[in-house]
């Protein structure tokens, strides 16, 4: 023991015992256990099974999870790591007597400290196999996440699961419910299951496959009562192979939203928007119609399409984006004493009624950012001569 490092942990004494265990099982789990109770997380470093040959015997060696060293990398970089060569030693045989399996604590000392609590730790946080049941029950019912790991702490309070370990178990059940389909083939089987209307297409002769377009027969049916305003947008980056989600939502008569559709595109070109209208044009009973009033943002591929496929629809872009992008600008740009004036002045332009009152609004707005050339550039260069029929109230 003279060489010890300056940190030096003992806990030989929780581990050293002279019970015997009927089973391996059994002794593995008491081993465990009494690391938790000391703030210990005992993995199993080595497994052997006697085979018959020389020297080969019935035989586990436990250590810290701190033990060891880290590689590098074949970059030649080292990555953090919480390994710092502890040499927590414990072996475990079975007794020649055939009384069971004996506990041989080899070292007993760590050469780093104990943490306070173990929570956090992803080996102390894995899911029992019951807990692992009703995380399966749960997904099945489309609970949350969230609120499934709630639920796991309302049954235990000393339960210290993380969220992404129900993640990553929810990750297991899904592989489990597609085998052997892959994830694309799984989508295609539940869209069919459901009922939905869908198209895909498939780039050139390969199977590979570039947009996926589908809706509910209900939500077909609402597009058809209430087909006068439609919402359009994409969600980005969120989905596992980066591709934008595209969504259709419609409104009813009395001002509520529904969904109606959505897409996964290739890309957001103009040709890939055309295609998802295009199908979105064959699911109106009239072969002739098409909605009044289509709401954007300001993708320009997207306006371009709709163009396109809906000539005579009258194409607005969301005053929220545009107020946002706006405000952000002016903050780039604008004195912070001035931003809510400019802001102000800003909102009366889109407001305005009429070509006299907008004229009136925009000069007042030129003449308060006068020394702004930057954010007024911005504003008549991106929005007002462009767009500005799109979202000014005149």
């Amino acid at each position: 023991m003279e060489n010890l490092p300056q940190i030096c942990v003992d806990t030989s004494d929780a581990f050293i015992t002279t019970e015997r265990f009927g089973t391996r099982e059994e002794v593995i789990r008491w081993i465990k256990e009494v690391g938790i109770d000391n703030k210990v997380i005992v993995i199993i470093s080595r497994l052997d099974t006697e085979t018959g040959k020389k020297g080969r015997i019935n035989k586990l060696i436990f250590g810290c999870d701190k033990g060891g060293k880290h590689k590098n990398t074949d970059s030649g970089t080292q990555s953090a790591s919480k390994k710092c060569k502890c040499p927590f030693k414990i072996r475990l045989t079975p007794a020649k007597d055939g009384s069971g399996w004996k506990i041989n604590v080899k070292y007993g000392f760590h050469n780093h400290g104990l943490p306070d609590t173990l929570e956090g730790y992803s080996f102390i946080g894995r899911l029992t196999t019951y807990e692992k049941q009703h995380v399966a029950d749960l997904t099945k019912r489309h609970v949350p996440p969230r609120h499934i790991l709630l639920s796991l702490q309302d049954r235990d309070p000393e339960n210290v699961t993380r969220i992404m370990q129900v993640y990553k178990h929810k990750s297991v059940i899904q592989k489990e419910i597609r085998v052997p389909r892959s994830e694309i083939q799984h989508l295609f089987k539940l869209i069919e299951d459901a009922g939905y209307v869908y198209w895909s297409r498939k780039k050139d002769d390969s199977e590979v496959v570039r947009e996926i377009f589908w809706a509910h027969p209900d939500s077909v049916k609402l597009l058809n009562i209430f087909p006068i305003v439609l919402f359009m947008d994409s969600t980005f980056k969120t989905n596992k192979y980066r591709q934008p989600l595209f969504e259709i939502v419609g409104m009813t008569s009395t001002e509520l939203t529904f969904t109606f559709a959505f897409a996964y595109m290739e890309s957001e070109q103009t040709e890939n928007f055309c295609w998802v209208l295009e199908k979105l044009k064959e699911l109106f009973v009239k072969k002739d119609f098409c909605p009044q009033v289509i709401l954007t943002n300001r993708d320009l591929a997207l306006m371009k399409a709709i163009e396109i496929v809906f000539p005579i629809s009258i194409s607005l872009l969301c005053r929220f984006h545009i107020n946002k992008n706006v405000g952000a600008k002016c903050k780039q740009h604008v004195a912070n004493d001035l931003q809510k004036t400019i802001d102000t002045l800003w909102m009366k332009v889109v407001w305005a009624s009429d070509e006299v009152e907008y004229g009136q609004r925009l000069h007042q707005l030129e003449q308060a950012c006068v020394d702004y050339s930057g954010f007024i550039n911005y504003v008549k260069d991106t929005w007002l001569t462009p767009h500005r029929h799109r979202f000014v109230g005149l």
